[in-house]
């Protein structure tokens, strides 16, 4: 009889949807760059930029040289890191949504050069369902920039 209920309890235990977030490392990221081209030629590069890589822009002011945009994050690309994140005692695989904040100033400087500024960072949501119980659960945190999406921003404008 004790064996029986100690494979229960572990059976039932063994069930129950755990997660595990260890926060990502902050890494120091490159995020200015001064260009040889003038407000007007680097606005259009910056702009151009968000065009082809399909990001909807949130908010635009030429005057003020300030566009932002929200990014929905795609496992493959790596722009952000959001730790470690395990989920067990689930039913199937835990669904993880990524969400990039972006926000880019272009600024004009006195001797015709023009300064960039990329900020990036981000959020995720996991949503999985308990193994034990079918019972929908989620968790959520911070994810700090690879450093990879400024890179490729910056290089966009240089080229």
């Amino acid at each position: 009889m004790k064996k029986v209920i100690i494979i229960a309890l572990s059976v039932i235990l063994s069930a129950c949807a755990s997660i595990k977030i260890t926060p990502p490392d902050q890494v120091n990221v490159d995020t200015q760059r001064v260009f040889n081209s003038s407000y007007e030629q680097t606005w259009i590069r910056v702009v151009d930029w968000f065009a082809e890589h399909h990001v909807t822009i949130e908010k635009i002011e030429k005057s003020s040289g300030l566009i932002t945009a929200k990014y929905l994050i795609t496992d493959t690309n790596n722009f952000l890191d959001c730790g470690d994140i395990r989920a067990s005692g689930t039913l199937g695989d835990a669904r993880i949504n990524k969400l990039g904040s972006l926000n880019v100033t272009v600024r004009a400087t006195h001797d015709e050069k023009t300064k960039v500024n990329v900020n990036f960072f981000g959020e995720f949501k996991l949503y999985a369902n308990d193994g034990w119980d079918g019972r929908l659960i989620t968790a959520e945190g911070i994810c700090v920039s690879s450093g990879k999406l400024e890179q490729n921003i910056l290089d966009f404008i240089e080229n």
